[in-house]
């Protein structure tokens, strides 16, 4: 499961919680007792989500966007001893788990907002870009011509290429140097992270491209893809970056077979392959 499922399901607890302590408020209006501690579970739920987004912070900090991870550390270092507090009369217990209640819908919305629906546009985006290209090199004969020209040069020249067209798309496709840095895929140099591709591109995604000459060794080229993307070492820049997604593409002369996507640490593998030269119609 990526971050972006389990955050949904945390959310939605998140809010099922603040319904039951507003049908709690309700009931403390029509009758101030609460003989059967109501506001005593609603602590306690506030204390299990409190270690829940700890939890969820652990497991997927390689993967999530950096201004997402801090908003999960900056709400626990400051309002985690208030949650976590039992001490003190039965009012200041009552007051404590309304604040709770109150902060914890507040960092819903603004981790909801941090993780909107951005990234699975970015993905989209991409998918969208690797399927034209594929079918421009089959419709259009100088596009494609100039995909075969690539595919005889070397990787370098398809990946120029790639990062362009994919731009095109919104895409900025960058790939990863041998310290783990993000580097242009048109310009073959390192990306600042003030660089200025984050004002025209939707989204910036890591790709790695490799070309297989023939389908024996093709297998062998998506795992050194993977390698070499797994050197990443940089944090996801915000909600601009796909952080769930590594592309694995192999440009080939036919189609040649593709493995199964990879699930590593919340982070989806997937393998595309690029046939400059297909013999039929792409089934996959």
């Amino acid at each position: 499961m990526v971050y972006a499922d389990q955050w949904r399901a945390l959310s939605t607890r998140i809010r099922g919680l603040m319904r039951a302590g507003e049908l709690h408020a309700r009931f403390l209006g029509i009758r101030s007792s609460d003989a059967h501690a109501r506001g005593r579970q609603l602590r306690a739920q506030c204390e299990g989500i409190l270690t829940a987004l700890a939890s969820f912070r652990t497991v997927y900090k390689d993967s999530l966007p950096t201004t997402a991870a801090g908003c999960v550390v900056d709400f626990i270092d400051a309002h985690g001893g208030l949650i976590q507090d039992t001490t003190g009369t039965a009012d200041s217990l009552s007051e404590r788990t309304w604040a709770a209640l109150v902060l914890l819908g507040a960092f819903e919305t603004e981790m909801s907002f941090i993780l909107s629906d951005h990234q699975e546009i970015i993905r989209v985006r991409s998918e969208r870009a690797f399927a034209h290209l594929q079918r421009s090199i089959v419709a259009d004969p100088e596009f494609g011509e100039k995909w075969r020209k690539a595919f005889k040069e070397d990787e370098v020249a398809c990946e120029k290429l790639g990062g362009a067209h994919l731009l095109s798309h919104g895409i900025f496709a960058f790939k990863v140097n041998a310290e783990g840095e993000r580097t242009d895929l048109v310009f073959q140099d390192v990306i600042d992270n003030r660089g200025d591709e984050q004002r025209y591109a939707d989204g910036l995604v890591l790709t790695e491209w490799k070309i297989a000459r023939s389908d024996g060794n093709a297998e062998k080229r998506f795992s050194e893809a993977k390698s070499q993307s797994d050197r990443y070492a940089k944090g996801a820049l915000g909600g601009s970056e796909l952080a769930g997604y590594r592309y694995l593409v192999v440009v080939s002369g036919h189609y040649v077979k593709v493995p199964v996507d990879i699930t590593e640490r919340s982070v989806i593998y997937r393998h595309v392959n690029i046939a400059v030269q297909p013999r039929t119609p792409s089934r996959k």
